[in-house]
């Protein structure tokens, strides 16, 4: 054994021990923590959790691109689709009438700030395109749903928000005010609950049963962003390229488990007797449960710098990111 080669395993082992760490932003994690905090709130209401959907990936009519919607909540009235906003400060129409500004106030110390206005597109009208790709998508499923079903809701949870009067006023538009009606529609009374059992759907203007669980299926079946979990918390979504090492089933596996040794005195004494750092992948299998009762579907080593290919959101091009850095990855259908 040569010193060269037992100084690069120490140093190797020292890298593994005490991974780059990534620190989540604060305000893609509020973004997040609001989509959360309103996924719980629509279930306290009483909708079921197999009909709230997140980040579904809709496509468009050509298959080549697909859009993204927060939420998606199947009704008996319909389909809601969300878009959700933790934006604070202003938010107005732009002087052509179809872009928004945003403007945004930041604080660099206690007395001094910098405010500046941020453009973009009128969140409306993308959440309407969306909502029209997604009752496209339903008709290609052969779920016939009339467009008087499908409700867009721009939804700002921030109640540090001021939004113009011109905005607020539209029903797809709803504020912090109108926050808690917004919930509270989704109830239902055990009055709803009788008259909804004897009484036909065409005449209440609901969606049937029938109805509903092609609508539930069409949309279980569209696929969402896979998510690797980095060390430090930061959440990147995209989707999972691969890597040399391994190839995980995605019909199968739901999500991928890298299991570390961070002990520095342990991975220095492997260091000393000639080995390398390493990760343990694990395959856990899709809605398989807790990893506790056997819901692996198999695992692999591969070394602590393997490189796993993938892209993130929004990104041109692959990112190559080192096995030593990931927590977990959540496959998407």
């Amino acid at each position: 054994m040569s010193v060269f080669h037992l100084t690069s395993r120490l140093v190797q082992a020292q890298q593994a021990s005490a991974p780059t760490n990534h620190p989540e932003e604060e305000s893609i994690k509020a973004g997040r923590t609001a989509e959360t905090d309103l996924i719980n709130a629509l279930r306290q209401q009483g909708v079921p959790s197999s009909h709230i959907f997140r980040g579904l990936r809709v496509p468009d009519g050509f298959q080549t691109r697909k859009y993204e919607i927060d939420i998606v909540v199947l009704t008996d009235y319909g389909l809601f689709t969300i878009e959700v906003k933790y934006w604070s400060g202003k938010v107005s129409l732009a002087s052509d009438g179809k872009s928004w500004i945003h403007r945004k106030c930041t604080y660099s110390d206690k007395n001094s700030s910098v405010t500046y206005d941020e453009k973009s597109d009128d969140l409306i009208a993308e959440l309407k395109l969306k909502t029209q790709l997604l009752r496209n998508h339903l008709l290609r499923k052969d779920v016939c749903l009339a467009e008087k079903y499908f409700h867009p809701r721009v939804v700002f949870m921030n109640k540090k928000i001021e939004i113009q009067d011109e905005l607020v006023s539209k029903l797809e538009v709803v504020s912090s005010l109108r926050y808690q009606a917004f919930l509270q529609s989704f109830e239902k009374g055990l009055g709803w609950s009788v008259a909804s059992a004897i009484i036909p759907s065409f005449l209440t203007g609901q969606l049937s049963y029938g109805a509903m669980e092609m609508a539930r299926q069409a949309l279980s079946s569209i696929g969402t962003w896979d998510v690797i979990c980095l060390h430090g918390d930061r959440q990147l979504y995209g989707d999972f390229k691969g890597s040399a090492h391994f190839s995980p089933n995605r019909e199968e596996t739901g999500t991928l488990e890298f299991s570390h040794q961070r002990n520095a005195s342990v991975s220095s004494l492997w260091a000393v007797l000639g080995y390398s750092p390493q990760v343990v992948v694990t395959m856990h299998k899709r809605c398989g449960g807790s990893w506790l009762w056997g819901t692996s579907c198999g695992s692999v080593t591969i070394p602590y710098n393997a490189e796993i290919t993938f892209r993130v959101a929004g990104d041109q091009e692959d990112s190559k990111i080192p096995a030593n850095d990931i927590q977990s990855i959540n496959l998407s259908i």
